[in-house]
């Protein structure tokens, strides 16, 4: 039907994208909706969280206050549980796209066309971009109907859209390393448990760097440490983290463009 790997790609994911795009909207709604009813007991709350112990602080994205929408925001959805839900996402997606068609056997077939190794690689990427940044508009959406409905006038849309798409480096840096270990060595699920493993070890690395005391120059070995999504709603993203992430996920790309070509298929 389609020459083109990209539009293809972004075919046969087209009813994934739907649902992921509704239901990324619906939980934003949801997490929004929650928020005057929150602000009623916000002092009772935040003092319940200054309390908390330093570990338990830094598992949670740091200081936080939930007085306010940005605060809440940070806290509640882009310390942990939109990152953490967004690389399941990417890192199923990074290996399942060639992964799953290597299993099926139809990337033989697709192989045995014309279409080189390099354009496979990275036009399955490049869907996998436009469907991660179709998701994070839904997220953002979600939160912005759900300030509408239930009458958060104090929200600032521009904060807000910084702080959802913020989480747009991250996710693809660990969505290029998931496919990055497929293309190199192969096996859908030994990609996919490595990456995660990898996203979840660095993640307690950065989180509980200051309550274990470990020095900054290992902290900036884990992605996290340039990610900081409970900071960048508040105060911005960083520019210059942002294209860290995204370059040091465009040499994974190119890592598997290089070993993709390499690896023996039986094609």
């Amino acid at each position: 039907m389609f020459s083109n790997v990209f539009f293809k790609t972004l075919y046969d994911m087209r009813k994934s994208l739907m649902w992921w795009a509704i239901l990324m909207f619906l939980f934003s709604l949801y997490y929004m909706a929650l928020f005057p009813s929150l602000q009623e007991s916000s002092e009772d709350i935040q003092s319940y969280i200054d309390n908390l112990p330093d570990s338990m602080m830094a598992l949670m994205g740091g200081e936080m206050d939930m007085t306010t929408v940005n605060g809440f925001l940070a806290a509640e959805a882009f310390s942990f549980f939109y990152p953490i839900f967004l690389l399941a996402f990417g890192i199923a997606y990074g290996t399942g796209l060639m992964g799953g068609e290597e299993e099926s056997r139809t990337l033989e077939v697709l192989l045995a066309t014309p279409i080189a190794r390099w354009r496979v690689v990275l036009e399955k990427f490049a869907a996998l971009v436009v469907f991660t940044a179709v998701v994070l508009l839904s997220i953002y959406l979600g939160f912005v109907a759900g300030a509408l409905v239930s009458g958060v006038d104090e929200m600032s849309y521009g904060d807000v859209l910084a702080g959802t798409y913020n989480m747009l480096p991250l996710t693809l840096f660990f969505a290029a390393l998931a496919q990055c270990l497929l293309a190199v060595r192969g096996g859908r699920g030994s990609a996919t448990g490595i990456a995660a493993g990898l996203a979840a070890g660095t993640y307690l690395l950065h989180s509980m760097a200051e309550v274990a005391g470990i020095p900054e120059w290992l902290q900036r070995i884990s992605p996290w440490y340039y990610y900081n999504g409970a900071r960048a709603i508040v105060d911005g993203f960083s520019t210059g983290n942002v294209i860290l992430l995204l370059a040091l996920g465009a040499a994974l790309v190119g890592v598997s463009l290089w070993g993709f070509q390499r690896r023996d298929l039986g094609v």
